[in-house]
């Protein structure tokens, strides 16, 4: 595989003339200066003789002396607010509907409404087996229906050919 295919011939990249002809002069007089004034380079930051002796101790003292755990949730005011959704919640949990309404105190047209929804689970025969006829009076004598209501049920309910007399 060839690599040198991706190298570019010409580059912007040269060497100075004559830079290889005194190299070794300039290298020579760099060595010489180096051991004159040294070849140790400083920062200007020092480190105090046997700071990393005690360094670890100095660390795992102030660490367990300034620690302090801080709640972030003060308890007496969180059981407070417990407490409080707790007894809500019971009253709306524990109230029960102790009202019952009785059969006579329903109006007719409430009983006419779920009737006429497909709510209940019995059909109109086993409706009339469960009344006695004198209910069935009753509830007959109760309900006032005009001509109009009946013929407009009668429409809605019914199909027209079921109606035909043969």
């Amino acid at each position: 595989m060839d690599t040198n295919k991706d190298i570019p011939k010409n580059t912007d990249y040269q060497v100075p003339e004559d830079y290889f002809i005194d190299f070794q002069e300039r290298l020579e007089v760099q060595i010489e200066f180096e051991e004159i004034v040294g070849t140790k380079k400083t920062s200007g930051f020092i480190v105090p003789e046997g700071y990393f002796s005690t360094f670890t101790e100095k660390v795992t003292s102030q660490v367990q002396e300034t620690t302090k755990v801080v709640s972030l949730f003060k308890t007496k005011w969180m059981y407070a607010v417990a407490s409080v959704a707790a007894i809500i919640i019971l009253v709306f949990l524990l109230r029960s509907p102790n009202t019952i309404t009785p059969f006579e105190d329903l109006e007719s047209d409430t009983i006419a409404s779920y009737l006429e929804t497909d709510n209940y689970l019995i059909s109109d025969y086993e409706l009339g087996e469960l009344l006695t006829d004198d209910e069935l009076d009753d509830l007959s004598d109760n309900i006032q229906l005009e001509d109009t209501e009946v013929l407009e049920y009668l429409d809605i309910t019914t199909d027209p050919y079921d109606l035909m007399i043969q």
